[in-house]
């Protein structure tokens, strides 16, 4: 009996890592938890392309937009932990609980880690009719008696609203938020003079800038942006500490094994050091960023912290 015992435990020792190693042998789902053509679309379909190479198997991108990117996420949380269902996700993950005050996960214990992908910063920008010329001016002017200053975003509860309400929150600026359904009615409307300010993923805003109808104040990262150089930082401007990007990271379900795991880390390392994927996301007005699974928590928990008591002190509620 002990000698039996001892085959099974040496034949499960030597099976589990073939199996793995094995791994994978057909397609794998990549959800995107958002309509087609916007930036976790792009991310994904990008990275999908990449894997497949480096796997030789299918990456099939499949979009599962609604419930601020949740429903996409919970087919993930309860699919099979095998690798086979995998989530690229955004700041998303753990801001829409706290927006809509409930989640069908846990993201801290129904997900499995794996990296980083991107980090997609904004900038702060006014209508040229607005006499601010940095963002000192800009919250000076927001604070005077009289101010009636509209501030845009390209949706209640994104990333751009957040900011908005997060700069008003530290400075004491008033403006009227104006919700969009996108950047781009959003960008129609500053360069208009409808609205005054609003922030904007780097990427998307460089033909509005280039229009000459908009003012670039600040860059919400902590370094300046390769496609703005003359643009200062927030820090630079007088707000240190004031980050704001959209972060992007690529999980799987909890109890996903832990070869599986190190499998699809180490073929992300090759995607996200690739030239043409890093000049891609440059473009798109983000960094490529590899990372350890525990580097993307970490990552995500950030987030949380920064954006969480943004959300509360708001009293942002999203249906």
């Amino acid at each position: 009996m002990i000698r039996l015992l001892s085959f099974v435990v040496a034949f499960c020792a030597l099976a589990f890592p073939a199996w793995a190693q094995a791994w994978p042998t057909k397609p794998i789902r990549l959800i995107a938890p958002f309509a087609p053509g916007g930036g976790v679309d792009i991310a994904a379909r990008l990275v999908g392309a990449k894997l497949q190479d480096i796997l030789g198997q299918p990456v099939l991108v499949e979009n599962k937009p609604g419930g601020g990117a949740m429903i996409g996420a919970e087919i993930v949380a309860k699919a099979p932990p095998d690798g086979y269902t995998l989530l690229l996700t955004s700041n998303s993950l753990v801001n829409s609980p706290t927006l809509f005050g409930r989640a069908p996960f846990d993201w801290r214990k129904d997900f499995a880690f794996i990296t980083t992908i991107l980090e997609q910063p904004m900038v702060l920008e006014v209508n040229l009719e607005t006499p601010a010329k940095s963002v000192a001016d800009l919250v000076a002017l927001a604070k005077r008696d009289g101010s009636k200053l509209s501030f845009g975003t390209s949706g209640a509860g994104s990333i751009n609203h957040l900011a908005g309400e997060w700069l008003a929150q530290i400075t004491g600026a008033k403006w009227e938020m104006v919700h969009y359904k996108g950047a781009a009615p959003a960008n129609a409307d500053l360069m208009g003079g409808l609205i005054q300010i609003q922030f904007d993923q780097i990427g998307a805003a460089l033909p509005v800038l280039r229009s000459g109808k908009v003012r670039p104040l600040a860059v919400t990262y902590l370094q300046r942006s390769r496609l703005l150089p003359d643009v200062p930082t927030m820090a630079e401007a007088g707000f240190p500490g004031f980050e704001a990007v959209t972060l992007f990271g690529l999980i799987a379900p909890a109890r996903t094994p832990p070869d599986v795991i190190a499998i699809l880390s180490k073929a992300m390392e090759k995607v996200l050091t690739d030239p043409a994927i890093v000049a891609r996301f440059a473009e798109m007005g983000g960094d490529a960023k590899f990372s350890t699974p525990d580097g993307l928590r970490d990552a995500l928990a950030r987030q949380a912290a920064t954006w969480t008591p943004v959300i509360q002190k708001a009293n942002i509620k999203l249906e």
